[in-house]
């Protein structure tokens, strides 16, 4: 018995070893450092966080009808919708549909309008669109409409054809070439897409295949040098996505390094590849030979890692209880070092805006933040080790997005 209990010391200690927490001292200097890396670039000063200036403030869209689009990471989704002259708006209905990893522009924008069409009554009669995008873009307002530059793309997928062109500027010309369809256009990230829709939210949080969060920001906080980013736009606060899967203050760890030197963008994205679902399978992967052994099978997504968590994971017949036991406690340890990661970023976000007591409303998407096992337990007990006198109030709205990207479809700035 005894040798037992030194022998699950020692593994411990070798999971330590390999895969640390972050120290209760280190979440909150981290913390302060993120909010520090914001309020340099909202000064122009060199940062590791873009922080996107969005030409986007709340408003009240014009009453009619429209489709709101969504391109995320993994799935995709088409739904029609009415907005009234109270404001009052109403989604008809919604169609998903999977997101291939490498496509094209003219394929991926066949999809969406094949999808748009299933929810027409007359398919040449096209209202406005809205699409929310879940990968960087650059802002930009084209004949007051929102639209966005695509910078890069992240989470192990590709567009070819798309990166460095205007999304929505794009998607209209084809709209007219391809199906004869002469509509309005209004393209905004999807983190900007929950904020908008986020019924007065402060912040809006995105941790799922990727990571991500946004917040409204006055314009008086930021350098005019930086302000200039937004010509043509004179509103007195802007939507400011972060893309704060950028972050790169945080020490790295040995299986992050192995991560990131298999992606398509090493060096990059450092936050998020211990963070989101499009990389926490890879971190198991990574070290699963060291901390289970040779044997044990490669996991294919994140949903696996919760699986394992949760006790629903199916193990190869000769998996004995030990080697269950201890893949449980990597899995869990991904998982809780990811909340730490999201706590951080969040608490970062906080400190910028001056909420660091009392409740704050923050409206947050993603399959790990709301479906992994205690995760959002975990970051909310991160949360309370870094602001102690701050109360998240989490919410899930349901068509928060999609609401945003309805008011996108309909405004004009």
């Amino acid at each position: 018995m005894v040798i037992m209990e030194t022998e699950s010391e020692l593994w411990k200690g070798n999971l330590d070893k390999i895969y640390p927490l972050i120290d209760q001292n280190e979440l909150k200097i981290y913390s302060r450092l993120f909010c520090r890396e914001l309020s340099a670039v909202l000064s122009n000063q060199i940062s590791s966080l873009p922080a996107i200036l969005n030409p986007i403030c709340k408003v009240s869209p014009s009453p009619g009808y429209g489709i709101a689009i969504s391109v995320g990471g993994t799935n995709g989704y088409v739904s029609s919708f009415y907005i009234s002259r109270k404001g009052v708006l109403k989604f008809h209905n919604r169609f998903l549909f999977p997101l291939p990893q490498n496509t094209t522009r003219d394929k991926l924008f066949h999809l969406v309008t094949k999808n748009a069409l299933k929810v027409l009554n007359h398919p040449k009669n096209f209202p406005p669109i809205g699409i929310g995008l879940a990968y960087p873009l650059k802002p930009v307002l084209t004949h007051k409409y929102v639209d966005g530059e695509l910078m890069y793309m992240t989470k192990g997928r590709n567009i070819e054809g798309l990166v460095g062109k205007r999304v929505g500027q794009e998607y209209h010309k084809f709209l007219k070439k391809e199906y004869g369809v002469d509509t309005t256009v209004s393209v905004a990230n999807d983190a900007i897409c929950l904020l908008l829709g986020g019924d007065g939210a402060e912040a809006a949080g995105v941790v799922g295949t990727g990571l991500n969060f946004a917040y409204w920001e006055k314009t008086y906080n930021i350098a005019p040098l930086k302000l200039k980013e937004l010509a043509g736009f004179s509103q007195a606060e802007v939507a400011v996505n972060i893309e704060s899967k950028n972050f790169n203050k945080i020490e790295g760890t040995k299986l992050r390094s192995i991560v990131d030197k298999e992606s398509v963008d090493p060096g990059y994205s450092l936050a998020e590849k211990e963070a989101a679902g499009a990389y926490l399978f890879k971190i198991f992967n990574a070290g699963k030979k060291e901390i289970l052994g040779n044997k044990f099978p490669d996991l294919s997504s994140t949903d696996q890692i919760d699986e394992i968590v949760t006790g629903s994971y199916t193990y190869p017949i000769e998996t004995n209880e030990e080697l269950q036991m201890k893949a449980r406690l990597f899995a869990q340890r991904i998982l809780e070092r990811s909340a730490q990661i999201t706590a951080i970023e969040l608490c970062g976000v906080l400190m910028k805006i001056g909420r660091t007591s009392g409740v704050v409303s923050i409206v947050m998407e993603g399959g790990i933040f709301w479906k992994a096992k205690n995760y959002l337990s975990l970051v909310n007990l991160y949360i309370n080790t870094i602001l102690p006198e701050v109360i998240p109030s989490f919410a899930r709205l349901f068509g928060s997005s999609r609401r945003g990207i309805a008011v996108l479809a309909r405004s004009v700035y």
